[in-house]
């Protein structure tokens, strides 16, 4: 490529991206339409003004290793500023989000494209410059006039976003905000905040990380209704020593007589009255979607049932002679004849977001699923999920009621009959009562004889969870 043709190439360029991108961003949508930039958007802009300085600077003093590195590295952090800034609403409604839409699509799902963009051309560039930069440096030379345009562009619109930048985000340590208002030069008007500081967290998921349940670690607690009466163990009963892993979860399927419990080791067993091993099934929790361990299972007809890891990541079973291991490879790490795999998804919500739970029931008045999170070190609050059944899709969400003063449970169990449901408080081995209607949680009965208890079933008048005791799993009978 001839010297003064990639120069001018590189003045285009510089032209377009503060032409465009930036000046546009700055003079028409903040200084006309008054479109304030947020945290985020300055990052992204900021990063494309670099960009443009450095296509100046190639110009200049040449084509240099360092130059080339600089774009890259602006072009990776920009895509990555804006695919973040993207994200917070790319699973929003058609339509929402924040700010002004070009062609249906919000400002800052442009900025993605530009650095993208950037990406491909420098790529580009270096295929066509083969073995040797050219040397194109205009070192000490006056400018030719694309490049002294460039330079007077990039200037002017600098200047315009200086202005923007310190009348509107305010001068070092402020750094921008959230949601911020419309562009104003009145004092009254304008808002600088040192809310978006960045802070250390060990998690990769920064201030939304919270740490993953552990069954295991157990803390006794008193009940949340210390007036609630206690119910007595019955019986209890060994499950198979050939069950791996510890119980979870439980449900029972009235018209088949059978039982299905789940494992910490991501293993769905299905039983018999007797609670004789019919068929089993290990999940593979890392095929296609991530299921992380079981901690739900329902039963949602004679031969279909459910379960769920604590991400809110569900796979259906079906209970089919005809199903093997063959069948279902790629969802199951090893299986029994008798079991498959029909389906994989995950649930959704709004509330519970940022939020795992160790619950799944299935209510067949409502024809719907229901989750309801457990204690973390983020939330403040406990949220009950309804998915309609047929689309798994969320159909209502709410608060749990009743729990106001109260420590958060650490729920890791339900069971549901009408519109009535009960929850297991692992806490206390407390069993709540619970209005599926409503949302309201009240007091019902203590557990006296378990410790640790998982997963719940209210049967008969009776009250079923499982404990582990010295690496054996029983199944507790409890009566009022």
């Amino acid at each position: 490529m001839k010297e003064h043709t990639f120069n001018k190439l590189a003045s285009f360029a510089s032209i377009i991206i503060m032409a465009l991108p930036v000046g546009i961003a700055c003079f028409f949508f903040g200084f006309i339409l008054l479109d304030n930039p947020c945290a985020f958007c300055w990052q992204e802009r900021t990063a494309m003004i670099l960009v443009s300085l450095t296509a100046l600077y190639i110009v200049r003093f040449g084509i240099k290793p360092k130059y080339i590195a600089a774009l890259v590295w602006l072009g990776i952090y920009g895509a990555f500023m804006a695919l973040l800034h993207t994200s917070i609403n790319l699973g929003s409604d058609i339509g929402q989000g924040f700010s002004l839409k070009i062609m249906g699509a919000h400002t800052y799902t442009w900025a993605l494209l530009v650095f993208v963009i950037v990406l491909v051309v420098v790529a580009l560039l270096m295929l066509t410059l083969g073995n040797k930069f050219p040397d194109n440096a205009y070192s000490k030379k006056p400018f030719d006039t694309l490049p002294k345009l460039a330079s007077w562009v990039f200037i002017f619109v600098i200047a315009g976003n200086i202005v923007q930048a310190f009348t509107q985000t305010g001068p070092i340590p402020f750094v921008g905000q959230d949601s911020p208002g419309r562009v104003s030069f009145n004092p009254k008007f304008i808002s600088w905040e040192l809310d978006h500081w960045p802070t250390y967290a060990p998690n990769a998921r920064g201030a939304y990380g919270i740490s993953d349940p552990d069954i295991e670690q157990w803390q006794p607690a008193s009940p949340l209704f210390t007036a609630a009466p206690t119910a007595k163990l019955l019986s209890q009963a060994s499950l198979p020593n050939t069950i791996s892993g510890r119980v979870t979860a439980i449900d029972y399927q009235a018209e088949k007589q059978i039982y299905a419990i789940t494992t910490s080791n991501n293993w769905v067993y299905i039983l018999d009255h007797e609670l004789k091993l019919l068929n089993q099934a290990q999940i593979d929790g890392m095929y296609m979607l991530h299921i992380e361990q079981l901690n739900g299972v329902a039963f949602t007809s004679t031969n279909t049932l459910m379960v769920m890891g604590f991400n809110k990541a569900w796979a259906e079973l079906v209970l089919d002679p005809e199903q093997n291991w063959e069948i279902n490879y790629r969802g199951f790490t090893q299986s029994s004849d008798g079991i498959g795999e029909t389906a994989r998804g995950q649930f959704s919500t709004i509330r519970a977001k940022t939020s795992y739970s160790l619950t799944l029931g299935y209510s067949k008045m409502l024809d719907q699923y229901i989750t309801v999170t457990t204690r973390d070190e983020l939330n403040e609050t406990l949220v009950v999920s309804r998915f309609d059944k047929e689309d798994t899709t969320l159909s209502a969400e709410a608060n749990l009621k009743g729990l106001t003063g109260m420590a958060l449970p650490k729920l890791t169990g339900i069971s549901i009959d009408g519109e009535q449901a009960w929850l297991l408080n692992n806490d206390a081995s407390e069993v709540l009562q619970f209005n599926l209607t409503t949302g309201e949680v009240s007091a019902m009965t203590q557990l006296v004889g378990t410790t640790n208890p998982q997963g719940l079933l209210v049967h008969d008048g009776q009250l079923l969870t499982v404990s582990c005791v010295n690496g054996q799993n029983l199944l507790q009978t409890f009566v009022m």
